[in-house]
């Protein structure tokens, strides 16, 4: 081949080589920000801490929550600390290096954490029949959870069960947090009102906040149902909980949450259901698909698996 066709080629060769380099120093340059990592256009997953590789830690803006925060940590490579299967998330209902339960214990007294119970506590919690993976559990079909009957999960068993997706939003004189699971909302008001004197329950209780400093916001809550559980394991509560929530800003792609529980009648002191637990924030675009308790469903499930005593070819 003459010298000049190989001159030529090889000038088109490094021409496009050199117009090829600045796309792909693009898709391999990490992102800027959260809003730079694409998740699908509809019912979107969770992006976990690999994703966020490579992003500088931008400061939090000032009072504000708002944002898609997930609250399933690193559940692509493990499990899922939102997931709270066996109890509170610091207060694990599940025997040392076992999560199945063993057929139903008549109390927690094997468990290496123990909750402060009163003896009221204590008797409620042993009328309280959990179905999930806690050491207490039973066959659905003996459970007396609300859950299995499709009545509404309640605050703060919202945050200390089935915690995945939230959505925050902020008005003048609210707060509003919009949970994927049961497709729930709460409204926190920050308009210096104070919590009612005697309130009629509440699935989701009375809810008022305050900002304490630029990046912490924290919450009281009372007058929820009785007919609720505090979790999984079926904690009790009182009419006389109280629920303290401290919403803590870190930076702008984290947050932490911590809940305490504070009941008289049920507990001897109040305790930490979540502590500094991590939420993360997800993409401007990320799409929240629906978790509904559907009554039907729930039904099938009880019929088709809910009684694993009962052979498949007898149902």
């Amino acid at each position: 081949m003459p010298k000049q066709s190989i001159l030529a080629i090889s000038t088109v060769a490094l021409v496009s080589l050199l117009t090829f380099l600045p796309a792909l120093r693009a898709q391999s340059a990490p992102p800027a920000s959260v809003d730079d990592i694409k998740v699908a256009t509809w019912n979107s997953v969770p992006l976990h801490k690999p994703a966020y590789a490579g992003i500088k830690p931008a400061p939090a803006p000032r009072r504000d929550l708002f944002g898609i925060w997930d609250a399933t940590g690193d559940a692509a490579g493990g499990a899922a600390p939102g997931i709270q299967n066996t109890g509170a998330h610091e207060y694990p209902a599940v025997l040392p290096g076992d999560n199945s339960p063993p057929g139903g214990e008549p109390d927690e007294s094997k468990i290496p954490r123990h909750l402060p119970y009163t003896a009221l506590g204590e008797a409620t919690l042993k009328a309280h029949k959990p179905t999930g993976m806690s050491v207490r559990s039973v066959p659905a079909v003996l459970g007396n959870d609300p859950l299995n009957v499709c009545d509404p999960p309640g605050f703060p068993r919202i945050e200390l069960y089935e915690f995945k997706i939230i959505e925050i939003a902020q008005t003048a004189d609210q707060v509003m947090v919009l949970n994927q699971m049961f497709r729930t909302w709460r409204t926190i008001w920050t308009d210096g009102r104070e919590l009612p004197k005697n309130p009629e329950p509440r699935w989701d209780g009375y809810s008022v906040g305050k900002w304490v400093d630029d990046y912490t916001f924290v919450v009281q809550t009372i007058g929820v149902d009785e007919r609720t559980w505090l979790d999984n394991a079926g904690r009790p509560h009182s009419s006389e909980l109280k629920v303290e929530e401290r919403f803590h800003r870190v930076d702008h792609d984290n947050m932490e949450l911590t809940v305490t529980i504070d009941d008289p009648k049920m507990y001897t002191e109040p305790w930490l259901a979540l502590n500094k637990f991590p939420l993360r924030l997800q993409p401007r675009g990320f799409d929240i698909r629906e978790m509904y308790c559907a009554p039907s469903d729930t039904s099938e499930y009880n019929k088709d698996i809910g009684d694993p005593s009962v052979a498949p070819e007898a149902k």
